[in-house]
């Protein structure tokens, strides 16, 4: 049991880390420059899936912008190239920059997570034969969930498994199957395997319940592979918080396949923006973690406070964090129905007064 003292040190440092856990901060910062991103990514054979716009489209244009090779894959072929198209623009925010790469090896490969197996297979084939092989696969489609768990059908929790967990879980073996990593024949290196967890794989997610469900299959399901295949392959867990993105105009009751942003990452207006983390640093960050030493990348948080600060709690302090919940969850449930922005402490506080002015007035009626 931790001493009141180191609580709140531990604590109070959690809250001076601005949008990512120390080690990762800390080698994005001094570690993963311009220079050194290029030099290691330059000429790496990238697939993504989810890349038709959010984190997914940042990822490509930034390991394009590196010298990368890069396939996008997702649903919607229309926005795949738009996304091809970004990547093929002056992607440097430095035009003096030399590591700036603006080549044309950005590949669409259109599918469905969700596809038959034979189909799967038939896609990672494809992908295999665009650049002559693959030395990393970001897992990144995925698919979201914003309502009470009352309210619910279970069909809501099998499409959410399906998107998140199982058709990540399908592509992963086929690509082994595939690429032969287990016999060391992948560029005579270690694979490496990046899949966009979220914080609800780490703590629970009011109003998220199946989609928490999935992250949580999804974490489990990756360590584990990790912890099997260690001496052949790299997996490397980050788990985004809330990110601006376009996808949470799509979440309503019913989970929207997405290939970009799952719902852990949803915001329901500009006034949250504050808690929300922007796409581009989302991505910088990820490929910092891509980047790093995988003894210290194995599962990185990214989000900014508050979120972040849970995040440590959760993870230290467990018992806490569960009453703490156990009280922001209700206020939650009740801003929802109310219809107020979710990320805004005073929708809580809002949603409780009119509940109490509603009990009153029934209270009087009677």
């Amino acid at each position: 049991m931790f001493a009141l003292p180191s609580i709140v040190v531990l604590l109070a440092a959690s809250l001076a880390i601005p949008d990512a856990n120390p080690t990762l901060y800390i080698f994005d910062k001094f570690c993963a420059s311009n220079k050194r991103l290029h030099n290691i990514f330059s000429g790496k054979r990238i697939w993504i899936t989810g890349a038709s716009s959010g984190i997914g489209a940042e990822l490509a244009r930034q390991l394009h912008s590196h010298g990368a090779k890069i396939i996008i894959s997702g649903r919607r072929e229309e926005e795949l190239r738009i996304a091809q198209t970004n990547c093929q623009k002056w992607s440097g925010t430095d035009k003096n920059d030399a590591t700036i790469n603006s080549t044309g090896d950005v590949s669409v490969l259109p599918f469905d997570i969700t596809d038959s197996d034979e189909r799967l297979s038939a896609v990672v084939s494809s992908a295999l034969k665009v650049y002559g092989g693959l030395d990393v696969l970001i897992l990144n489609a995925g698919a979201g969930q914003l309502s009470p768990a009352v309210d619910d059908s279970f069909t809501t929790t099998r499409a959410l498994m399906e998107v998140n967990f199982m058709g990540p879980a399908r592509l992963v073996m086929e690509v082994i199957k595939q690429e032969g990593w287990e016999k060391g024949t992948a560029s005579n290196s270690k694979g490496h395997i990046v899949v966009t967890s979220s914080v609800a794989s780490k703590m629970a997610l009011p109003l998220g319940t199946s989609y928490a469900a999935s992250k949580h299959a999804v974490h489990g399901y990756f360590s584990s592979l990790r912890s099997e295949c260690a001496e052949w392959l790299r997996i490397d867990l980050p788990c985004p918080g809330p990110i601006a993105t376009s996808f949470q105009s799509n979440v309503l009751n019913e989970p929207i396949a997405s290939s970009s942003t799952p719902s852990s990452e949803v915001d329901e207006d500009d006034n949250a923006s504050e808690v929300q983390m922007p796409v581009d640093r989302c991505a910088k960050l990820i490929i910092s973690g891509m980047l790093g030493p995988a003894s210290l990348m194995q599962e990185t948080w990214i989000s900014r406070q508050p979120t972040l600060f849970f995040l440590f709690l959760n993870q230290y302090f467990p018992k806490l964090s569960n009453f703490i919940l156990g009280k922001i969850g209700p206020l939650r449930l009740k801003a929802f129905r109310a219809g107020l922005p979710l990320y805004k402490i005073s929708s809580w506080v809002q949603a409780a007064k009119m509940e109490k002015e509603m009990a009153k007035k029934s209270n009087a009626d009677e």
